[in-house]
């Protein structure tokens, strides 16, 4: 389990550093405090790209909690990880362990029917003046967004390919992880 929650982590730290690049040679950003994408209602995400959150939430003995605070938000379909109290305003409490959707999302490609590549991103993006003047070329350089979900299916088929709205990825990776730990015997790691 340690060694496909590391995989997991290495995956997620290169998608951001990959998306970071992107952000770079297209001279897009977000705007400073826009968050907008993590108010969406309908964010689908596998468990698996949240199992580093749910063991960071176990060592620090906070997937119980947290689960139960999930639990909780049935008619709340907003990312339990999204908040208006943030040291630095409102966005992702836990960003270090953001899920690979959130780090792909707006910085990453796919292939459009005539295997064109096309942003995946949102209207505030498409309407900044950088975004008109994307190249095929400066997209090459974009993370392809079925590249990344076939690298994290090359660690779990299963667990990669089980669609579910965030909030419910999270809780599924906090009982997998937990249940885990709890009933193998491993210590919680430091």
């Amino acid at each position: 389990m340690i060694t496909k929650i590391r995989r997991v982590q290495k995956l997620l730290d290169e998608a951001a550093t990959h998306a970071q690049r992107f952000q770079k040679a297209s001279q897009m950003g977000c705007p400073s405090g826009c968050s907008l994408c993590c108010l969406k209602k309908d964010i689908f995400a596998s468990p698996l790209e949240f199992f580093p959150l749910a063991y960071h939430l176990y060592q620090n003995n906070k997937a119980d909690t947290f689960y139960d605070e999930l639990e909780q938000r049935t008619q709340n379909t907003i990312c339990a990880l999204f908040s208006t109290m943030n040291i630095s305003g409102w966005g992702c409490s836990q960003y270090e362990f953001r899920g690979l959707i959130c780090r792909l999302f707006g910085y990453s490609t796919t292939s459009d029917k005539n295997s064109q590549k096309r942003l995946v991103t949102c209207k505030t993006l498409k309407g900044c003046s950088e975004f008109q003047k994307l190249s095929s070329t400066t997209l090459l350089k974009a993370p392809s967004f079925p590249d990344y979900y076939m690298k994290l299916a090359s660690i779990d088929w299963q667990l990669a390919n089980e669609s579910l709205p965030i909030n419910q990825a999270i809780k599924r990776a906090i009982e997998i992880v937990s249940s885990y730990f709890d009933y193998s015997g491993s210590k919680r790691a430091g």
